[in-house]
Formats: C-alpha cells, structure tokens, sequence
C-alpha cells in the first residue's frame, strides 16, 4: 500500500463514489477513501483502467501520486 498522507475526515457531502474509473477524467476533482477516511484530495492526472490506477496531484503537497482503486474507494468531488 502506497505512502499515505495524514487522514482527514471529509466534510465533502457531495462526493459521488466512482464505481469505473472510465468515468473520471484529467482535470477532475476526487477524495481518495479508505473507509470513511479521506487519505488523499486532488485532481485527476491520468488513468489507466487496465491496470485500476489513477494519479493524482493532490492538494495539499501538489505531489503526483498513484491511486490503485484495489486498495482504495474514489469519491468526485464537484468543482
């Protein structure tokens, strides 16, 4: 599992769980979930579906980060 952040609680009430990562596109915005605790915020990079990944640059450090969605539930964010 990757390097986490410091969770966070998320106070985002309008997040939409991402169920197929074809959905999301560059230049969205995502929470990066394990259970109800919010490890990462940031904007999708670029995703790679075969492989269940995506990378992000999150929010608060603007590092680029990989998401792989068996270890962790993604969450659009409105913009």
């Amino acid at each position: 599992m990757p390097a986490v952040s410091t969770p966070q609680h998320s106070s985002t009430t309008r997040a939409k769980r991402v169920r197929n990562i074809r959905s999301i596109h560059r230049g969205d915005h995502v929470e990066v979930r394990s259970g109800e605790q919010v490890y990462y915020r940031g904007e999708v990079r670029e995703t790679a579906p075969g492989l269940g990944t995506v990378w992000i640059r999150t929010d608060d450090e603007g590092i680029r980060t990989a998401i792989s969605v068996e270890d962790f539930t993604i969450w659009k964010v409105p913009a």
